[in-house]
């Protein structure tokens, strides 16, 4: 009866840690880096599709549907020049700046992360200390 009932007991707490794994893996995956607003994050989701056209990554196309290459070139071309005579892109000044300062605001993306990993490390060592009272609670034949 034990037995059936600590396997049942382990079963349930290896199925738990996966869970939290899974999820904090796909949490992290998934979410924005800390410290970028959303106009920020926008921004960057538009440059890396952008670079996934250029050089012609995932499932998009190159040129944008209705232009030919070559409009497409020449309007990418006007686009930088643009960025670079309003201050835009990698030519912003708050942008550079703001890669070089630090956050001050706690990391709550990290904390959870580390609150699952301790949690999965403490219900494996409630498994583990299970097991093992298990083992030394079973009867000893003795052989000779």
């Amino acid at each position: 009866m034990k037995s059936s009932k600590t396997h049942r007991i382990a079963t349930v707490l290896a199925a738990m840690v996966a869970l939290a794994a899974v999820t904090s893996v796909a949490e992290a995956a998934t979410s924005k880096p800390a410290g970028m607003s959303k106009a920020e994050y926008r921004a960057l989701m538009l440059r890396s599709e952008a670079l996934n056209q250029k050089y012609d990554l995932g499932t998009s196309k190159s040129v944008t549907q209705g232009m030919t290459p070559a409009e497409h070139r020449a309007l990418m071309i006007r686009s930088e020049a643009l960025n670079k005579h309003y201050g835009l892109g990698k030519w912003s000044k708050s942008a550079t700046a703001r890669a070089t300062t630090s956050t001050s605001g706690f990391s709550w993306g990290a904390f959870g992360i580390g609150a699952v990993a301790m949690l999965g490390l403490v219900l494996v060592g409630i498994g583990v200390v299970a097991g093992n009272r298990q083992r030394h609670n079973a009867p000893r034949i003795r052989t000779s």
